[in-house]
């Protein structure tokens, strides 16, 4: 393996676990670099080539290097002739937009920039977005023949891959100016006007830039200034442009690496909305002139963070030091400043053209004087360390990254904890599942290869490999003992969810008592006592003996104060107080509060509204959730009252639909939690596709969308919406009207329809259940009725064409409940098939279902309908689910893994002979695969012609695999210094 292998060769795999190697390296000695990447490759050749070829890429750090492989071509050495007469000179920089050379033009004689797709010719994965996007950036820049703009010559092909000719701007960038030393007020008002000026003309032909800052500005010498690399810029008026494109909306970076977990942009110059995901407009590239202005006239960054994280989180809340400013600066310039960084967007700057008109105002008022002051030396660059990256494969690690050092005391440290695939963090949309111990040394976490079987694991923080303390089964929502001795969770039993307890040391679980619904949190006192909530309506806080014991109630909600439930407690040391959250009866989560019970008294009183889940911290501070976020708000614990005012400590954490979001606080200061890098669901359209592949798209608007179901007369589509909510709502084809069917708190989940297009049967926790089955009419009239009693998950998969019976499955199997008065139920296999993937052929003879055996890809299997348990025949060959049978019964559809709706033909008899399946869409749609398979993410339509499918929305990201644990020690004195104790 040679120091040249590319990037591109490495296993995708083994991405991340280079890219983690790669931020660790920059703060090892120069001298032993080559050595220590060596030992923490493993002396696997071709990683460690792909370690050295990202230390060799210089540049500034950019947010928009996304998760995938960042391949290039060989790097060309000076003096090597491509494309027939560009005679390349020197490599001038890489990123994750492309590789500049310089370059001379042996034809016209002049010298050029040539700048070159980041992925070659033989990566055709992705190829097609990237020359689309070279092309639109070639179509903008052709649009900007601007003085104070770099200009593009053409494009062309060189050595198999697009380039981009573009004029040769060599000189400094201006931060590298701004890195040499004070700028001048006239020089500094002097360049901000050029840039202004460059700007205001992009605006003008609608082009917002998104990705501003100083090193993508150069200086001439004759004190021009340059703008240069739209590669991220977005069309907001394409009407303007030389050639119109069919959307108002269109970014010239590919959608796909939204998918992939691209940012779009960099962090110390992204405007609010930009860091949140949210639209962007002119006013984006308005503040981040301003946070630029800044710089230049203080040299030192606006908005400042040890990791991409904390970076967009001063972005969201940290407020300008003015003091950093010259004291010379005119009110005018400060005011200028100030304007741009509004975070209100509505408040903003709103024309970059206003800006220009006051540097002009400025430059011809009375002249402006440098500050005095010792020359400030030049600052080394320092690459910006992910804090998503997590290192994937059989060697786990910990991701060491930037410590900031508070003003006393032990640096603040932040790592993500990075497990093996099969150990990995698993989030469901109820419980809780991340917890450290009181000392901070151990995270515990639910975890494995898939949901429906899964372990305890306990991460010690001086370790490399997590270890499990339970055996397979189905834990909850984890917590700690005060002494970290023993972790106690939850898990159905037999009759109930059952309360157990495991030694941290792992070994067998003690059952220690049962609760009356599925598990919404608990807390270990230092009275050794255990305060616990469940789903169940009727009870609020529980009261349980750790050694042992019923579970008593110790408050019970007010339905005439409007309150729903009693969930998330925290005891308070001491064990004198309790908090709590209290949901609504009537409002979603923004309607819940953080309440304090008084032990003594029995009295309780609200502490915060709009909020959940509170924690304690020792420091004197309240921690909550509220809108996504973590908050922070100064609490004294004697009078049991807050103090001061709420600020946010961590902009995106993981939320889950029932309140609660991931995250836990050592009694030492420790945090870990969840990183969110956007909306924890991505929104998805609806789309009609023939056999032909094709589309005809569907007006309903984009959600969540997760499963979905046609009636039997195909005139609607039940869909299960992945938001807050979490409800079943239906979509009517005619009338493009969609109408919620459920209003429960909790989750509703995984719909069908009954064979009379009037009622639906699905999931639901409504009145503390798991995950019983519930009919419900189809107009969302009346009450829900349940099925079912078992505490399991469960999920219907097909009704009899008369409807008669039901089938649905659970852990225990497949089994079939019959709607006479006596609902008998019928097991159909012991062996559990995927939750909700059986359903009947049309004549009633055959069962196709999905199965994953331990270790394998889930196969889809048919079985004869009157004893599955008999015989079973793979259909599919490389894995598969979701299977459908076409309405004549002759041929069973199934989703590919990776999306692609396949087919295969069936013919019955006295034995069933199944053909060789193919491929019947060439393009891949959404079908939820990940740990485990969603349901029904495409329906058949009633005629067999058609299919419903899911599509992603352009620019959506999806939720990411694995999680990211990120793990804060000494974050103590992070939040006094962000939440300073009233004085």
């Amino acid at each position: 393996m040679t120091e040249r292998a590319s990037i591109a060769d490495v296993d995708p795999g083994d991405f991340q676990r280079a890219r983690a190697i790669f931020e660790s390296a920059l703060d090892w000695p120069p001298a032993d670099r080559d050595r220590m990447v060596a030992q923490a490759c493993g002396e696997n050749a071709l990683l460690i080539a792909a370690v050295r070829a990202m230390l060799r890429a210089d540049g500034e750090p950019h947010v928009v290097l996304d998760g995938s492989p960042m391949s290039h071509p060989e790097r060309w050495p000076p003096g090597t002739l491509v494309g027939g007469h560009f005679r390349i000179d020197s490599l001038l920089g890489r990123g994750g937009m492309g590789e500049v050379y310089r370059a001379h033009d042996l034809t016209l004689s002049r010298d050029i920039a040539l700048k070159v797709m980041p992925w070659s010719a033989r990566q055709p994965a992705g190829l097609e977005e990237r020359l689309a996007r070279f092309e639109r950036e070639a179509r903008v820049l052709a649009a900007l023949n601007h003085p104070n703009i770099a200009a593009i010559y053409g494009v062309t092909e060189v050595e198999g891959t697009r380039a981009l000719v573009l004029e040769l701007v060599e000189v400094p960038t201006l931060a590298e100016r701004i890195a040499a030393g004070p700028v001048s007020l006239i020089d500094g008002v002097a360049i901000a006007r050029q840039i202004a000026v460059g700007l205001e003309a992009a605006h003008e032909h609608g082009i917002v830039h998104r990705d501003l800052k100083p090193s993508n500005i150069k200086l001439r010498p004759d004190g021009t200034v340059k703008l240069l690399d739209f590669g991220l810029a977005k069309i907001i008026q394409p009407e303007t442009l030389v050639e119109h494109e069919p959307t108002s909306d269109a970014a010239i970076t590919s959608p796909s690496m939204v998918q992939r977990g691209a940012l779009f942009g960099t962090a110390a110059y992204m405007s609010p909305e930009q860091a949140k995901g949210r639209d962007t407009d002119r006013r984006s590239d308005v503040w981040a002139f301003g946070a630029i202005l800044y710089e230049i006239l203080t040299g030192e960054r606006a908005f400042k963070g040890d990791d991409v994280a904390e970076t967009l989180a001063a972005v969201l809340r940290a407020d300008i030091d003015g003091a950093g400013l010259p004291p010379s600066t005119p009110v005018a310039l400060r005011q200028l400043i100030t304007r741009c960084l509004d975070r209100d967007v509505t408040r903003r700057l709103r024309d970059i053209g206003e800006a220009r008109i006051a540097l002009d105002d400025l430059s011809t008022a009375a002249p402006l004087v440098a500050p005095e002051g010792p020359r400030r030396q030049p600052r080394g660059r320092r690459v910006i360390a992910v804090a998503a990256a997590a290192v994937l494969g059989a060697a786990a690690t910990a991701v060491i990254l930037w410590p900031s050092a508070p003003p006393n005391g032990a640096p603040v440290t932040r790592f993500v904890l990075s497990t093996p695939l099969d150990q990995t963090l698993l989030i469901d949309p109820q419980s809780r599942d991340l917890a450290i111990t009181p000392d901070g040394t151990r995270v515990v976490y639910k975890g494995g290869p898939r949901v429906d079987r899964t372990q305890l694991f306990a991460f010690a923080l001086d370790q490399l490999t997590p270890e499990a303390i339970t055996g397979p089964g189905l834990p909850k929502g984890p917590f700690t003992s005060p002494d970290g001795r023993w972790v106690a969770y939850f898990e159905p039993g037999p009759a109930g969810v059952l309360l157990k307890k495991v030694a941290m040391t792992g070994g067998p679980s003690i059952e220690v008592s049962q609760i009356d619904g599925p598990s919404r949190g608990a807390s270990w006192g230092d009275d050794d006592t255990i305060i616990a909530a469940s789903a169940a309506p009727d009870t609020g806080l529980l009261r349980i003996p750790a050694a042992g014991g019923r579970a008593t109630v110790l408050t019970r909600p007010n339905r005439s104060a409007g309150e729903a439930d009693h969930l998330w407690p925290q005891v308070l040391p001491g064990s004198h107080a309790v908090l709590y959250t209290v949901t609504a009866l009537r409002g979603d989560l923004t309607a819940a509060q953080v309440a304090v019970f008084d032990v003594t008294t029995g009295q309780s009183k609200t502490l915060v509204r709009g909020a959940s889940q509170a924690y304690y911290v020792t420091s004197g501070h309240l921690v909550y959730v509220a809108g996504g976020a973590l908050w922070g708000i100064a609490f004294d614990p004697k009078r049991l009252e807050t103090l001061g005012t709420a600020r946010v400590l961590v902009p995106q954490i993981v939320t889950l639909p029932t309140g609660s979001a991931e995250f836990d606080i050592a009694r030492d200061g420790t945090l870990v939690y969840v990183a969110r890098a956007g909306s924890s669901e991505a929104p998805r359209t609806l789309a009609w596709v023939n056999q032909a592949g094709e589309e005809v798209a569907i007006q309903a608007p984009p959600r969540a969308y997760s499963t979905l179901r046609l009636s039997p007369d195909g005139a609607r589509v039940a869909l299960e919406i992945e938001d807050d909510d979490n409800d079943i709502w239906v979509w009517d084809f005619a009338r493009e009207a969609l109408a919620r069917v459920t209003r429960n708190p909790g989750l509703d989940q995984s719909p069908i329809w009954m064979p009379d297009g009037r009622r639906l049967v699905f999931s639901s926790e409504v009145g503390g259940a798991l995950g019983s089955l519930f009919l419900q009419a189809a107009d969302g009239s009346g009450a829900a009725e349940r099925l079912t009693e078992s505490r399991a998950i469960q999920r219907a998969s097909d009704v009899l064409p008369d409807g008669s019976a039901i089938l649905f499955s659970d852990l225990s199997g497949m089994q079939m409940l019959t709607l006479d008065g006596n609902r008998r139920t019928t097991q159909m296999t012991r062996s559990p098939p995927a939750m909700g993937s059986g359903t009947l052929s049309p004549d009633r003879r055959w069962l196709a279902y999905v199965v994953q055996d331990s270790g394998s890809v889930p196969q889809v299997f048919v079985s004869p309908f009157s004893n599955p348990e008999s015989e079973r025949t793979l259909v599919s060959r490389d894995g598969g689910a979701q299977p459908r049978w076409s309405p004549d019964g002759r041929e069973l559809y199934f989703s590919g893994l990776d999306g692609t709706l396949m087919h295969a033909a069936v013919r019955g008899g006295a034995a069933l002979d199944v053909g060789v399946p193919t491929r019947l869409l060439q393009r891949p749609y959404y079908n939820g695969f990940s740990l485990v398979e969603r349901p029904a993410t495409y329906d058949v339509s009633p005629d067999g012609r058609r299919f419903l499918m899911l599509k992603q929305v352009t620019g959506a990201q999806e939720p990411s695999r694995p999680a990211t644990v990120v793990v804060v020690k000494q974050w103590m004195a992070e939040l006094r210094r962000l939440v300073p104790p009233p004085r």
